[in-house]
């Protein structure tokens, strides 16, 4: 019983050390790609860190399987001026690693 007990404490602490977080509804002020790598980096109005990252910046890496979505929404809601929210995996150097995007009237 206690090896049980010790199996699914590790395995809820794991659980809650590699969830993801999302950010508060954001408006986009800037997106761009290729300074320096292929990545693509974008920056708020509302400068939200999560994460303990010491950046404001977003950060969506070229080997993200939806990064060609991702761009196109980001693009999307900074012309429409729409409010965002995009789910966060950790940092990558001080900006932050996002990995995916949403948009909606209800954000």
């Amino acid at each position: 019983m206690k090896k049980f007990i010790c199996v699914f404490l590790l395995f809820l602490i794991s659980q809650v050390a590699m969830a993801d977080t999302t950010t508060p509804p954001i408006t986009i002020k800037s997106v761009g790609i290729g300074w320096g790598l292929a990545e693509l980096y974008i920056e708020s109005n509302e400068n939200i860190i999560v994460e303990d990252c010491a950046s404001a910046r977003l950060k969506v890496g070229v080997t993200n399987p939806m990064f060609d979505h991702i761009l196109s929404i980001a693009l999307s809601a900074y012309h429409t001026n729409s409010k965002v929210t995009l789910r966060v995996k950790g940092c990558d150097g001080s900006d932050m690693n996002a990995v995916s995007i949403r948009v909606s009237e209800d954000v």
